[in-house]
């Protein structure tokens, strides 16, 4: 059975493909639909019967992605990848690249990434890009110069696991960086030759990823050679003191006494003989003072989505799976108006979802709190969408940019330091408004952004979205995480996407974030608005 990801996979592209080819809108709503609850883990693609009971999803869809769940493929799509570009989804999922741009952009006989990307860069004109496109678009291709995106390197594991059980991921990717220059995985001997076979790649018509990037290691020196390969230097040299006062040596192919090979298969091993207790990767940049004081839970998770806007989940069921995972607290906090593309709720539904959410109040756990918060839109000038009376109503507001993503550095700045002194907002959600991969940072000022934030005691978020990964640590200013307050969300949409916190929790600890500094990992009364004086 494929796995449901690949399925959303095939799907959003083949309703790329219906949209390029100006078929029905409705079919590309489909199918995009269909494709967004599987990636979402929110259906089983191989139950028709559970199919055909999802929103949007009719028979003949469902009968389809059954069999693409067995390992067909839609002929429709066999048939339009054969005139069409033939990374079309690729080129859709470029900031200002839709169906139009995209047939512009066949027409002259540009049909991948990278061939958009070198008649760009080249200073040539291309017809049905604006100059206001190109500038988007070149930041983009600027950005993704940072490596590559830290989910499409975690799907890549994925799959070579399927013919190498034991690969690891080193580096960069195994510390969790968001973005990964030069992605290495590390294999047993045994196993090199088919975890090669699955390479080389080419992610999203940019990144090659060669059979260079498999290393191999003697079963007897894994351990040691991963840590090797996982790094930084500082923590090996930290690790290599402590071998080195039990009469060991770390080196890049095994672990030594004196000039003979010790056996050691397992990091753990190695943490062992070392005298240590095992350092998680995300962990490792930091001084043993500072891993202390880092993050290593929440309590409560305060950026979740409901049915009420665009999420899958009811606000009952996310209350629950909150509950499973030990959480004490769960802020639902759903789109405002503004973000009509998301069914955002207006002032008067705000109040009917309070209604709900103080009915399902008297169901939970008196040791549970079921909060009401909003993720109200951040305007093109800094002012929000919902009117103070109602966000004064709520128990957190998450202030988040979800439009003019293009502006100047000091429009962009000026946008979220007028939000961080609203004295109603509690965090700026993903405050970069980043996806990886596809769209570039806003290109704000981030000293004068930390500064306004440091002064006002508004939070600044942490996104655990894998697409987001957004406050990125790397920008941090000179100070670092110092006088700043931070949440670290999920901004799930489902249940399953509840489960990514612990990528939001290795960036606060990647930044040197002290568990103090995180609102959501302390209990609600200490941080539930009025959070200070402003």
């Amino acid at each position: 059975m494929r796995d449901p990801r690949e399925i959303a996979a095939l799907l959003y592209e083949l309703a790329d493909r219906v949209a390029f080819a100006g078929e029905s809108p409705f079919k590309v709503r489909a199918y995009r639909e269909a494709a967004r609850r599987l990636e979402m883990h929110a259906v089983d693609p191989g139950s028709l019967d559970a199919l055909e009971a999802a929103p949007g999803i009719g028979k003949k869809l469902a009968q389809k992605i059954v069999l693409m769940a067995q390992g067909e493929l839609p002929p429709g799509l066999m048939r339009r990848r054969e005139d069409q570009p033939p990374e079309l989804s690729a080129l859709l999922r470029l900031p200002g690249v839709g169906p139009s741009t995209a047939r512009h952009l066949w027409a002259q006989g540009i049909g991948t990434v990278a061939g958009l990307r070198d008649r760009l860069e080249a200073g040539e004109q291309v017809g049905g890009v604006s100059q206001g496109q190109r500038r988007q678009l070149l930041r983009a291709f600027a950005e993704r110069r940072l490596g590559v995106p830290l989910p499409d390197l975690m799907r890549v594991t994925e799959a070579l696991r399927g013919d190498a059980p034991g690969i690891a991921p080193t580096g960069q990717l195994r510390r969790l960086d968001p973005t990964v220059l030069h992605p290495r995985w590390l294999v047993t001997r045994s196993e090199a030759e088919a975890a090669r076979r699955g390479l080389p790649l080419v992610l999203e018509g940019i990144w090659t990823i060669g059979p260079d990037a498999v290393l191999a290691a003697d079963e007897d020196a894994f351990g040691p050679v991963l840590l090797w390969h996982t790094g930084p230097e500082s923590f090996l040299r930290e690790v290599g003191d402590a071998l080195a006062r039990q009469g060991l040596r770390l080196a890049a192919d095994g672990l030594y006494r004196d000039e003979r090979q010790v056996p050691c298969r397992t990091e753990a091993e190695l943490f062992e003989a070392a005298g240590l207790a095992w350092v998680a990767p995300p962990l490792r940049g930091l001084d043993p003072a500072a891993r202390k004081e880092a993050p290593t839970r929440v309590l409560g998770d305060l950026h979740t989505h409901s049915t009420w806007s665009d999420g899958l989940e009811d606000i009952a069921r996310m209350a629950e799976a909150a509950i499973e995972r030990g959480y004490s607290y769960l802020a639902v906090s759903d789109h405002s108006q503004g973000l009509k593309v998301a069914n955002g709720l207006t002032p008067e539904r705000f109040r009917e979802q309070r209604r709900e959410i103080e009915r399902l109040r008297r169901t939970l756990p008196e040791d549970f709190a079921l909060l009401q918060g909003c993720e109200v839109d951040i305007r093109g000038d800094g002012s929000l969408d919902l009117p103070d009376d109602l966000l004064e109503e709520l128990d957190i507001v998450i202030a988040s940019v979800h439009n003019h993503f293009d502006q100047d550095v000091a429009s962009a700045t000026e946008r979220l330091v007028r939000a961080i002194r609203h004295p109603l907002v509690t965090a700026i959600g993903h405050p970069g408004a980043r996806k990886l991969g596809e769209r570039p940072p806003i290109a704000a000022d981030w000293e004068k952004v930390f500064a306004a934030a440091r002064d006002t005691g508004t939070a600044l978020e942490l996104s655990a979205s894998p697409r987001r990964l957004d406050l990125d640590y790397r920008w941090l200013d000179r100070q670092g995480p110092q006088g700043l307050l931070f949440v670290i969300d999920t901004d799930a949409h489902s249940v399953h996407e509840l489960d990514y916190m612990p990528l939001g929790i290795a960036q606060a600890q990647k930044a040197g974030v002290k568990s103090g500094q995180v609102l959501n990992a302390g209990p609600v009364a200490a941080w539930k608005r009025p959070l200070v004086a402003r």
